[in-house]
């Protein structure tokens, strides 16, 4: 072989080890790249070019890919990062919203009240419920009803009480009813217990904010025999109920009972019984339709009732008391007087409460003992009418008044002439809040048999009772000689012991337009509601035994086309003749 074949065969092996061994580096190099996070290749210029140049970029598409890579697994755990953190406010934010603005309808298992075997109620019971607005820890209360339940008939009777109705507190004195929540249920139980005069002792209670449990449950269904328009306390509108079935929430049933709660001058006293449709219709619908449902409802509404009843007595309770049929539920309005304050509102003292006894079934009252507070209260007389001499009269009549033990009821402090003489109406001004200033004002309302009793604020007056006598008190006649029959002119009053609207005022026409007709025989005296509105039998009490009255009375009953004729002594409104209208004179 000759020296240049040598040189050349040389040299073409060297050019292919010179590939190899570029092919080589190019592969460790490669593979040192993908070890290390940054190369030196990384911080070569763009624009630099040499030998290298090729293999430079494919470098530099390797590197971008490496970045393009690292920025989607960056987003993509930032993504999923936020989709978490997205899931974990919806379901915790749907459960705050859920539990704060929205009513509950599914109840936890756990969280269930456990259903006795039995829900029947075996025991006679004494409850008191008292209805409140808002806030139960400074409770508005608007209802007051106590109920004695008897377990063998079956049977609920219901009283209720206006929330502002005085009474004796214990530890406190005087005060109106409703307040006395204030102190507690219990302090509200024994205020009941020591005024009432019936032998009780209220084993429980329950206070209910009414606003919210209705809401709680989705309304109640109140059920109405008539169309009622019911006053707004939120904004002094009203809201129209029609008879038959009214959804309400808890804003409609708060002002509902307040409406009826005797507040207001112009529905009756005995309206007051309405308060029960309430209360009716919320125990129906905490019942629910199973005893699962009652459970629910109850734990629904376990944070708004504040009672010393067990859970297990409380679902013993709602359903026994909504299986108690119509007939077997009568609700009675406490007997009270009203008065009016300075500043025109209406308080109540008790009335005549010797009917509780028959009305909860008792055969004798045993009362608890009272104290009686022998208190003299001083009196000044002022002549309203224009009678000479008839303040000096009244003076005297009510200076013979005693007490038991011979002390004097009253002491006339001053007896003159009123500013003038223009009083229809015979005026019981009180200027104290004492309980026995009031007693003692009713007490000579039925002494004179005439006269409005209103309590007044008056710094410096010395009397604590200012009587301002007008045309309704006559000269020389007192309460219990003052007889309509003898002038020829039988007084009666009229009672609605149905519950029929105006059917009292309705009755005083047909009476007047029959019997005055060619001259005043007889005198509408006084047009009122019953104890209650569950007379069957219209009554005709007489309480003149002279041949006119029994004479008139007959007249009244053929008249009337129904009724009895009773007669009684205890003429505690001074006429000659009373008529409760019972059911059977609207069935006729």
């Amino acid at each position: 072989m000759s020296f240049d074949e040598d040189e050349k065969e040389f040299s073409e092996k060297n050019s292919d080890n010179r590939d190899f061994n570029n092919i080589s580096r190019r592969d460790k190099e490669s593979d040192n790249f993908e070890d290390d996070f940054f190369k030196d290749e990384d911080f070569e210029f763009e624009d630099h070019t040499g030998e290298d140049s090729e293999s430079e970029g494919y470098r530099v598409k390797r590197i971008k890919q490496r970045r393009r890579r690292r920025k989607v697994i960056f987003r993509t755990i930032g993504i999923m990062f936020i989709l978490i953190v997205v899931a974990v406010g919806v379901v915790f934010g749907y459960r705050y919203i859920k539990n704060k603005y929205f009513t509950e309808t599914e109840i936890a298992e756990e969280e269930r009240i456990d259903i006795p075997s039995s829900l029947e109620l075996t025991q006679d019971i004494d409850i008191v419920f008292a209805c409140a607005g808002e806030n139960l820890l400074e409770p508005d209360v608007n209802s007051v009803i106590f109920s004695r339940y008897y377990s063998i008939e079956n049977k609920l009777i219901s009283l209720c009480v206006p929330v502002k109705t005085l009474l004796d507190i214990p530890s406190i004195g005087t005060g109106l009813v409703g307040e006395s929540v204030e102190g507690g249920m219990d302090l509200l139980s024994l205020t009941l217990e020591r005024n009432l005069g019936i032998e009780m002792e209220v084993d429980y209670y329950i206070l209910m904010d009414i606003y919210n449990v209705v809401n709680k449950l989705d309304g109640i269904n109140l059920e109405l025999d008539g169309e009622i328009t019911v006053k707004n306390y939120d904004d002094d509108s009203t809201f129209k109920l029609e008879p038959g079935s009214n959804l309400i929430d808890g804003s409609e049933a708060v002002n509902f009972l307040k409406y009826f709660s005797g507040i207001e001058k112009e529905v009756p006293i005995g309206d007051i019984t309405k308060q029960k449709l309430i209360l009716d219709a919320i125990t129906q619908k905490i019942a629910g339709e199973s005893d699962e449902e009652l459970s629910a409802n109850l734990t629904l509404i376990q944070d708004f009732m504040d009672s010393n009843l067990s859970m297990e007595e409380r679902l013993k309770i709602f359903s026994t008391f909504s299986k108690i049929g119509s007939g077997k539920s009568n609700v009675y309005p406490l007997n009270v007087d009203d008065h009016e304050s300075p500043e025109g509102e209406i308080f109540y003292t008790v009335g005549d409460i010797s009917g509780l006894p028959e009305i909860f079934g008792m055969e004798e009252a045993v009362p608890e003992e009272v104290t009686v507070i022998e208190e003299t209260v001083d009196l000044t007389v002022f002549n309203g009418e224009g009678t000479p001499g008839l303040a000096a009269e009244v003076a005297e009549l009510l200076k013979d008044q005693s007490f038991e033990s011979g002390k004097n009821k009253y002491n006339v402090l001053e007896v003159g002439n009123a500013n003038n003489f223009n009083y229809d109406i015979t005026e019981i001004k009180v200027y104290s809040d004492q309980a026995y200033v009031i007693d003692a004002a009713n007490d000579i309302k039925n002494i004179l048999g005439a006269g409005n009793i209103t309590v007044s604020e008056g710094e410096g007056i010395e009397s604590d009772i200012i009587i301002i006598l007008g045309t309704d008190y006559k000269t020389g006649e007192t309460a219990s000689e003052d007889s309509a029959a003898a002038d020829g002119i039988i007084k009666i009053n009229i009672l609605n012991g149905e519950g029929t609207a105006k059917l009292a005022s309705t009755v005083q026409g047909i009476l007047e337009d029959h019997f005055n007709a060619e001259e005043e025989t007889l005198k509408v005296v006084e047009t009122k509601d019953a104890g209650n509105w569950n007379y069957e039998q219209t009554e005709i009490i007489v309480f003149d035994s002279s041949e006119e009255v029994n004479e008139l009375a007959q007249q009244i009953m053929d008249r009337l086309g129904v009724g009895i004729i009773k007669y009684s002594d205890d003429n505690i409104d001074n006429v000659d003749i009373s008529i409760i209208l019972g059911s059977d004179y609207t069935d006729q």
